[in-house]
Protein backbone atom coordinates (compact mmCIF):
# COMPACT_ATOMS: atom_id res chain seq x y z
CA UNK A 1 0.00 0.00 0.00
CA UNK A 2 1.39 3.55 -1.17
CA UNK A 3 1.64 6.09 1.47
CA UNK A 4 0.76 8.28 -1.30
CA UNK A 5 -2.57 7.71 -1.96
CA UNK A 6 -5.57 7.95 -0.99
CA UNK A 7 -4.31 10.68 1.14
CA UNK A 8 -7.25 10.29 4.48
CA UNK A 9 -6.91 7.26 6.46
CA UNK A 10 -8.98 5.41 9.04
CA UNK A 11 -8.23 3.50 11.87
CA UNK A 12 -9.84 1.83 15.08
CA UNK A 13 -8.25 1.33 18.76
CA UNK A 14 -10.43 -0.74 21.12
CA UNK A 15 -8.79 -1.03 24.88
CA UNK A 16 -8.77 -4.09 27.33
CA UNK A 17 -8.72 -7.12 25.31
CA UNK A 18 -12.35 -8.02 26.26
CA UNK A 19 -14.88 -10.56 25.25
CA UNK A 20 -16.60 -8.19 23.24
CA UNK A 21 -13.78 -7.91 21.16
CA UNK A 22 -15.33 -10.68 18.99
CA UNK A 23 -18.32 -8.94 18.02
CA UNK A 24 -16.16 -6.12 16.79
CA UNK A 25 -13.89 -8.13 14.81
CA UNK A 26 -16.94 -10.12 13.41
CA UNK A 27 -18.12 -6.80 11.90
CA UNK A 28 -14.73 -6.04 10.58
CA UNK A 29 -14.43 -9.32 8.79
CA UNK A 30 -18.45 -8.94 8.12
CA UNK A 31 -16.88 -6.02 5.73
CA UNK A 32 -13.77 -6.96 4.67
CA UNK A 33 -11.76 -4.46 7.06
CA UNK A 34 -8.93 -5.57 9.47
CA UNK A 35 -7.98 -1.47 10.20
CA UNK A 36 -7.93 -1.85 14.24
CA UNK A 37 -5.29 -2.11 17.03
CA UNK A 38 -6.51 -3.96 19.92
CA UNK A 39 -4.71 -2.80 23.23
CA UNK A 40 -4.40 -5.41 25.88
CA UNK A 41 -3.30 -6.03 29.71
CA UNK A 42 -2.08 -9.57 29.59
CA UNK A 43 -1.28 -9.35 33.02
CA UNK A 44 -5.02 -9.65 33.84
CA UNK A 45 -5.71 -12.54 31.99
CA UNK A 46 -9.11 -13.80 32.58
CA UNK A 47 -9.88 -10.87 35.23
CA UNK A 48 -13.33 -10.17 35.35
CA UNK A 49 -14.16 -6.45 36.12
CA UNK A 50 -17.56 -6.87 36.76
CA UNK A 51 -17.65 -3.59 39.06
CA UNK A 52 -17.49 -1.63 34.87
CA UNK A 53 -20.95 -2.53 34.32
CA UNK A 54 -22.23 -1.79 37.58
CA UNK A 55 -20.32 1.79 37.65
CA UNK A 56 -23.16 2.73 34.74
CA UNK A 57 -25.82 0.73 36.30
CA UNK A 58 -25.72 -1.96 33.31
CA UNK A 59 -24.16 -4.99 35.84
CA UNK A 60 -25.56 -7.06 33.14
CA UNK A 61 -22.97 -6.17 31.11
CA UNK A 62 -19.42 -7.77 30.99
CA UNK A 63 -15.82 -6.50 31.21
CA UNK A 64 -14.03 -10.00 31.29
CA UNK A 65 -10.63 -10.18 29.57
CA UNK A 66 -9.94 -13.23 27.27
CA UNK A 67 -7.48 -15.72 28.85
CA UNK A 68 -3.61 -16.45 27.86
CA UNK A 69 -5.30 -20.02 26.55
CA UNK A 70 -7.64 -17.74 24.34
CA UNK A 71 -5.17 -15.32 22.88
CA UNK A 72 -3.20 -18.50 22.49
CA UNK A 73 -5.41 -19.93 20.53
CA UNK A 74 -6.16 -17.29 17.83
CA UNK A 75 -7.99 -14.87 18.88
CA UNK A 76 -6.74 -11.77 17.35
CA UNK A 77 -5.19 -13.56 14.09
CA UNK A 78 -5.80 -11.16 11.14
CA UNK A 79 -5.94 -8.00 13.67
CA UNK A 80 -3.05 -5.84 15.12
CA UNK A 81 -2.28 -6.11 18.72
CA UNK A 82 -0.32 -3.68 20.61
CA UNK A 83 0.09 -3.10 24.91
CA UNK A 84 -2.07 -1.65 27.11
CA UNK A 85 0.40 -2.75 30.21
CA UNK A 86 0.88 -5.33 32.14
CA UNK A 87 -1.78 -4.70 34.72
CA UNK A 88 -3.63 -1.06 33.62
CA UNK A 89 -2.04 1.22 36.22
CA UNK A 90 -1.64 5.09 36.25
CA UNK A 91 1.84 5.32 34.96
CA UNK A 92 2.52 8.31 36.27
CA UNK A 93 3.15 7.15 39.39
CA UNK A 94 6.71 5.03 37.94
CA UNK A 95 7.56 8.56 37.49
CA UNK A 96 10.81 7.46 39.60
CA UNK A 97 10.43 4.12 39.29
CA UNK A 98 11.65 3.50 36.02
CA UNK A 99 12.24 -0.49 36.50
CA UNK A 100 8.56 -0.69 37.47
CA UNK A 101 7.33 1.24 34.23
CA UNK A 102 9.50 -0.89 32.23
CA UNK A 103 8.17 -4.11 33.51
CA UNK A 104 4.46 -3.20 33.25
CA UNK A 105 5.28 -2.27 29.47
CA UNK A 106 8.10 -4.12 27.85
CA UNK A 107 6.79 -6.95 30.33
CA UNK A 108 3.07 -6.46 28.26
CA UNK A 109 4.88 -6.21 24.88
CA UNK A 110 6.56 -9.57 25.58
CA UNK A 111 3.51 -11.58 26.45
CA UNK A 112 2.29 -10.27 23.64
CA UNK A 113 4.58 -11.73 21.52
CA UNK A 114 4.67 -15.26 22.68
CA UNK A 115 0.94 -15.66 22.72
CA UNK A 116 0.15 -13.63 19.97
CA UNK A 117 3.50 -13.86 17.68
CA UNK A 118 2.99 -9.82 17.36
CA UNK A 119 5.79 -7.95 18.06
CA UNK A 120 4.30 -4.59 19.12
CA UNK A 121 5.48 -1.52 18.99
CA UNK A 122 3.21 0.87 20.23
CA UNK A 123 -0.11 1.05 23.02
CA UNK A 124 -2.41 3.01 24.63
CA UNK A 125 -2.06 4.79 27.83
CA UNK A 126 -3.93 3.11 30.24
CA UNK A 127 -6.31 5.46 32.43
CA UNK A 128 -5.84 8.20 29.72
CA UNK A 129 -4.54 11.73 29.62
CA UNK A 130 -4.36 12.34 33.65
CA UNK A 131 -2.99 9.12 34.44
CA UNK A 132 0.72 9.96 32.83
CA UNK A 133 2.84 13.40 32.23
CA UNK A 134 5.39 14.52 30.29
CA UNK A 135 8.35 12.71 32.25
CA UNK A 136 6.30 9.06 31.37
CA UNK A 137 6.40 10.08 28.14
CA UNK A 138 9.86 10.48 28.10
CA UNK A 139 10.89 7.52 30.00
CA UNK A 140 8.52 5.43 27.35
CA UNK A 141 10.79 6.89 24.69
CA UNK A 142 14.04 6.12 26.02
CA UNK A 143 13.51 2.76 28.20
CA UNK A 144 11.05 0.73 26.04
CA UNK A 145 10.58 -0.06 22.20
CA UNK A 146 7.09 1.54 22.15
CA UNK A 147 7.32 4.61 19.28
CA UNK A 148 3.43 5.71 19.30
CA UNK A 149 1.25 5.79 22.24
CA UNK A 150 -2.61 6.80 21.77
CA UNK A 151 -4.11 8.80 24.41
CA UNK A 152 -8.11 9.47 25.31
CA UNK A 153 -8.41 13.65 24.44
CA UNK A 154 -10.92 14.06 21.33
CA UNK A 155 -8.90 16.37 18.67
CA UNK A 156 -12.12 16.92 16.85
CA UNK A 157 -10.11 17.28 13.77
CA UNK A 158 -8.31 15.07 10.75
CA UNK A 159 -4.67 16.29 11.50
CA UNK A 160 -1.64 14.17 11.45
CA UNK A 161 -0.37 13.92 15.32
CA UNK A 162 2.59 15.81 15.98
CA UNK A 163 4.44 13.41 18.22
CA UNK A 164 3.48 9.85 17.67
CA UNK A 165 3.30 8.79 21.74
CA UNK A 166 0.83 11.82 22.30
CA UNK A 167 -1.46 10.57 19.79
CA UNK A 168 -5.02 12.19 20.13
CA UNK A 169 -7.65 10.14 18.42
CA UNK A 170 -10.26 12.47 16.58
CA UNK A 171 -13.05 10.96 18.97
CA UNK A 172 -14.66 8.38 20.98
CA UNK A 173 -17.12 6.15 19.52
CA UNK A 174 -19.50 7.14 22.40
CA UNK A 175 -19.29 10.05 21.04
CA UNK A 176 -22.30 11.72 19.87
CA UNK A 177 -20.59 13.26 16.99
CA UNK A 178 -18.73 10.69 15.63
CA UNK A 179 -20.95 9.82 12.39
CA UNK A 180 -21.08 13.54 11.32
CA UNK A 181 -17.00 13.78 11.73
CA UNK A 182 -16.92 10.79 9.93
CA UNK A 183 -19.49 12.39 7.38
CA UNK A 184 -17.40 15.87 7.36
CA UNK A 185 -14.20 13.88 7.08
CA UNK A 186 -15.47 11.71 3.68
CA UNK A 187 -16.50 15.51 2.17
CA UNK A 188 -13.35 17.21 2.99
CA UNK A 189 -11.02 17.89 0.56
CA UNK A 190 -8.07 16.29 0.44
CA UNK A 191 -5.05 17.87 -0.37
CA UNK A 192 -3.31 16.62 2.54
CA UNK A 193 -2.45 13.68 4.12
CA UNK A 194 -6.10 13.55 6.96
CA UNK A 195 -6.40 10.87 9.38
CA UNK A 196 -9.89 9.59 11.12
CA UNK A 197 -9.23 8.23 14.59
CA UNK A 198 -11.71 6.52 16.51
CA UNK A 199 -11.39 4.32 20.14
CA UNK A 200 -13.24 3.01 22.79
CA UNK A 201 -13.90 -0.26 24.48
CA UNK A 202 -15.83 -3.01 23.90
CA UNK A 203 -18.10 -2.78 26.61
CA UNK A 204 -19.09 0.60 25.55
CA UNK A 205 -20.77 -0.70 22.52
CA UNK A 206 -22.79 -3.13 24.62
CA UNK A 207 -23.93 -0.69 27.04
CA UNK A 208 -24.59 2.28 24.77
CA UNK A 209 -25.77 0.28 21.84
CA UNK A 210 -23.28 1.07 19.53
CA UNK A 211 -22.40 -1.70 17.30
CA UNK A 212 -25.01 -0.68 14.25
CA UNK A 213 -22.22 2.62 14.82
CA UNK A 214 -18.86 0.90 14.58
CA UNK A 215 -20.63 -1.11 11.46
CA UNK A 216 -21.91 2.34 9.90
CA UNK A 217 -18.68 3.64 10.32
CA UNK A 218 -16.72 0.82 8.64
CA UNK A 219 -19.09 1.05 5.75
CA UNK A 220 -19.03 4.44 4.97
CA UNK A 221 -15.06 4.38 5.14
CA UNK A 222 -14.87 1.43 2.84
CA UNK A 223 -17.70 2.67 0.21
CA UNK A 224 -15.56 6.35 0.23
CA UNK A 225 -12.51 4.27 -0.39
CA UNK A 226 -10.47 6.00 2.49
CA UNK A 227 -7.15 3.92 3.34
CA UNK A 228 -8.40 1.74 6.17
CA UNK A 229 -5.37 1.22 8.57
CA UNK A 230 -4.07 -0.28 11.96
CA UNK A 231 -2.36 2.00 14.58
CA UNK A 232 0.68 0.23 13.45
CA UNK A 233 0.26 0.48 9.92
CA UNK A 234 -0.37 3.95 10.25
CA UNK A 235 2.48 4.69 12.28
CA UNK A 236 4.95 2.38 9.86
CA UNK A 237 4.10 4.93 7.07
CA UNK A 238 4.62 8.16 8.64
CA UNK A 239 7.27 7.30 11.05
CA UNK A 240 10.11 9.19 9.27
CA UNK A 241 8.22 12.18 8.94
CA UNK A 242 6.11 12.14 12.32
CA UNK A 243 8.64 12.16 15.80
CA UNK A 244 7.86 9.86 18.45
CA UNK A 245 8.77 12.06 21.00
CA UNK A 246 10.44 15.71 21.20
CA UNK A 247 14.11 15.49 20.59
Amino acid sequence: MSKEKPKKYFTLSFDDGITQDLKIMEILKRNNVYCCTFNINTGLCGANWDWVGKSFDRPDVTHIRFTEKELESGIYDGFDVAVHTLHHPSLKIYDSDIPALVNEICGDSENIRNLTGISPTGMAWPGGDTEYTDTTVSLVNSHTGMRFARGTTSTYGFGLPEYFLKWMPTCSICDDRCVELAKSFIDARNDKDMLFYVWGHGYELDIFNLYDRLESLVEMMRDAGVSMVTNSEFYNFFKDEIPSWKQ
